[in-house]
């Protein structure tokens, strides 16, 4: 751990000079005394000079290092780190002075630390302040004894060398964040949480899965610190944490609670006599607002009660089309190859005629994901379905995953009758346009020529569409496709994949016209064709 290097800070009024001490050295001090310096305009220098002079006792020197800590801001600076630790320019000498533990000798420091340890963490345990009746709250006394605390434990050179000291402090502050997360995530203070957090490690995030509940407005940021810092224990703790906030809220019972509170909100903004079923809509959308925050906050531990859930989330015909979409959005980078149940059902959900296509999109997203050896077989398996649309996401996804020498297999799985797109022979053309080619593999427009030249009327037609805004120079091959007599597929008004191209109107070549594509032959001279002369 290391702070960062701290400006110099001038005291003009706070210098130790010789008169000075020998004037404080000239009377008895007493813990009285500390106290009152803490507040007055001379008190810094006091107590500086009591705190590292060898004459003084130890217990009263001590104290001095407390009323160093305890001392107010000056001008809205924290002045106590300065004098302790980072060390002040002295203005009468010209000269940077050490803070008051550096400039111990490295007995005393450890003494003073050891003995220092207690007071930091019995100011640290002290209770928050509590919400005022107007929610606001008095500021924290504890947040400077807190950067003290982690100051002498992230300066460099160590100021602790005793491990069990240090153990104990890093404990201490852990104890005082949790102890009002909320507040203190987000509090005024020298040293932030995720950066003490970061500092310590596994042990600052062990005792924040239980603060996960529905009362703290910070979930996110707990399950980013355990997901950054957190062990496979603490991650499945919160995970299992999260799937019980979720399901929380996602019951009845959470309905039943939120309802006092929407209507009540209804009226302060002027809506008394709202009707039962905007009531109903209004409290869902509220249920699926707070539901995908802790989808978000999900996606951060991918643990399996997580994964298990949101599968079942996204799966479930009976929840709504944004529910499943946000479930399908949290598994992203989280779909593991040897999870069979995860992939299981994310085929199904894919496959389904029934599945919205934003939720059949995602599924297909998140089956991208898998290595490209299991991506393949399993998009083949999907070729078959009822729906078109299907199998063209699945066969952008093999073509995406496979290079030339793997397009006589892709070619084979295609269906030779059926609902076909249009859109379908366009993309897998664009798709192998720009596949690439293994070592001693053919050349994408070497490879799609005998399918071009073939009898069989689907391969052809993603031959030509690898043809579709191509080069000039090869449209010579389109057109001698345009007398294939080869039937274009035909399509149910309800498969949505009507086959036609606009094309200019005889005799007034400025308007088009739309043009059914009833052959092979016409999708070349209507479609492919006149995309590749107007270059």
């Amino acid at each position: 751990m290391r702070t960062p290097t701290p400006r110099r800070l001038r005291f003009t009024t706070l210098l130790l000079t010789a008169p000075m001490l020998l004037s404080l050295s000239g009377c008895a001090v007493g813990d009285k005394d500390l106290e009152r310096w803490e507040r007055t305009q001379q008190g810094p220098r006091k107590l500086y000079a009591v705190a590292t002079h060898e004459k003084y006792g130890e217990e009263l020197r001590l104290h001095a290092l407390e009323s160093i800590i305890k001392m107010p801001a000056r001008s809205g600076k924290n002045i106590a780190l300065p004098v302790l630790i980072e060390g002040f320019h002295d203005d009468a000498d010209d000269q940077d002075k050490p803070g008051a533990l550096s400039a111990l000798t490295d007995s005393t420091r450890k003494v003073m630390i050891e003995k220092l340890t207690p007071f930091l963490e019995d100011e640290m345990k002290k209770a928050p302040p509590q919400k005022k009746a107007d929610g606001t709250k008095d500021r924290d006394p504890t947040v400077p004894v807190k950067d003290a605390a982690f100051a002498i434990l992230a300066n460099e050179p160590p100021l602790v060398t005793n491990e069990a000291i240090r153990t104990r402090l890093k404990q201490a502050i852990v104890n005082w964040v949790v102890a009002d997360f909320d507040a203190r995530l987000d509090a005024p203070q020298k040293y932030s949480v995720e950066q003490m957090f970061k500092a310590i490690g596994n042990p600052a995030v062990v005792g924040l899965p239980p603060l996960i509940r529905e009362e703290s407005s910070k979930v996110d940021r707990i399950t980013a610190l355990v997901s950054d810092l957190g062990d496979p224990e603490t991650k499945l703790k919160s995970a299992n944490q999260l799937v019980t906030l979720a399901k929380g809220i996602d019951s009845p019972q959470w309905i039943q609670k939120k309802t006092a509170e929407v209507k009540e909100t209804n009226e302060k903004q002027g809506r008394k006599d709202v009707p039962e079923a905007a009531l109903q809509n209004q409290l869902k959308a509220y249920q699926d607002q707070e539901l995908f925050k802790i989808f978000s906050a999900m996606k951060k531990i991918a643990q399996k009660p997580v994964i298990d859930y949101l599968t079942g989330v996204a799966a479930n015909k009976a929840a709504s089309e944004d529910r499943r979409k946000n479930a399908l959005a949290a598994l992203e980078g989280h779909v593991d190859k040897t999870n069979t149940d995860l992939l299981n059902k994310l085929s199904e959900i894919a496959a389904d005629d029934s599945t919205p296509d934003g939720v059949r999109d995602l599924a297909f997203a998140r089956l991208g994901e898998l290595p490209k050896d299991q991506v393949v077989p399993r998009m083949y398996k999907l070729f078959d379905a009822k729906k078109w649309k299907v199998r063209w996401i699945a066969g952008s996804l093999v073509l995406k995953s496979i290079t030339t020498k793997g397009l006589p297999e892709f070619f084979a799985h295609l269906p030779r009758g059926g609902a076909m797109g249009m859109t379908e022979f366009f993309t897998y053309g664009g798709a192998i346009q720009t596949m690439d080619s293994g070592p001693g593999e053919p050349k994408t427009r070497d490879a799609i020529l005998p399918y071009l030249n073939g009898k069989e009327g689907t391969p052809k037609l993603v031959a030509l569409g690898y043809f579709y805004k191509g080069k000039k120079a090869d449209s010579g091959l389109v057109e001698a496709q345009g007398g294939a007599k080869e039937p274009a597929p035909k399509c149910a008004k309800e498969d949505d994949c009507g086959w036609s191209c606009d094309i200019p109107k005889e005799g007034k070549p400025a308007e088009s016209e739309s043009k059914d594509i009833v052959t092979v032959g016409d999708f070349a001279k209507y479609c492919v064709l006149p995309s590749m002369n107007s270059k």
